[in-house]
């Protein structure tokens, strides 16, 4: 009789530690999720319109002639847009097929210049698979850009631009 005492003490007491562990638990939680919010809420920046805007991309080709007919070439991709008012900095993002990468590289230029393709083949051969190495490129790599501006500011995202692909102006007859 006295053991089913003990035991029934030691499990009302085992069930208030229980208790007050999970009220405990759920405290800070929510106290360490609610301030966890607000530094996440407070460290995105506001998002103002429009855009940036005026994207221009283009392609430039560099060849090194190589001893024995060889030639080492370059195919430059690059990214230029107009200037956004009190722009400070300006962000562009890598989008790929997956989805957007989460990190941002920021620069002060108003264009961004890549290496797209290259190769070494004979000369004669001219820039051996540079189309099909800028095709891959337009699937499967992009990148979007959006201004930096002062108090915690940045513009919308542009549209996303193609790697290897160019922007072809129109000319009106």
């Amino acid at each position: 009789m006295m053991n089913r005492k003990i035991l029934s003490v030691q499990l009302q007491c085992l069930r208030l530690i229980v208790l007050f562990t999970l009220i405990f638990g759920l405290v800070l939680s929510v106290d360490g999720g609610y301030s966890l919010a607000a530094d996440i809420s407070a460290n995105q920046p506001q998002v103002v319109q429009p855009p940036v805007t005026g994207l221009v991309s283009t392609l430039s080709d560099e060849v090194e002639e190589l001893p024995a007919e060889l030639i080492r070439w370059s195919t430059y991709w690059q990214l230029c847009w107009e200037p956004y008012p009190e722009a400070k900095e300006y962000e562009l993002q890598t989008v790929l097929m997956q989805g957007k990468s989460p990190k941002l590289k920021r620069q002060s230029d108003r264009c961004f210049r890549i290496q797209a393709a290259s190769n070494e083949n004979h000369l004669s051969q001219g820039l051996l698979n540079r189309d099909l190495i800028l095709l891959m490129h337009k699937i499967q790599l992009g990148y979007r850009v959006r201004a930096v501006l002062d108090n915690n500011r940045v513009s919308e995202w542009s549209q996303v631009m193609a790697v290897g692909a160019t922007t072809i102006s129109s000319v009106a007859d």
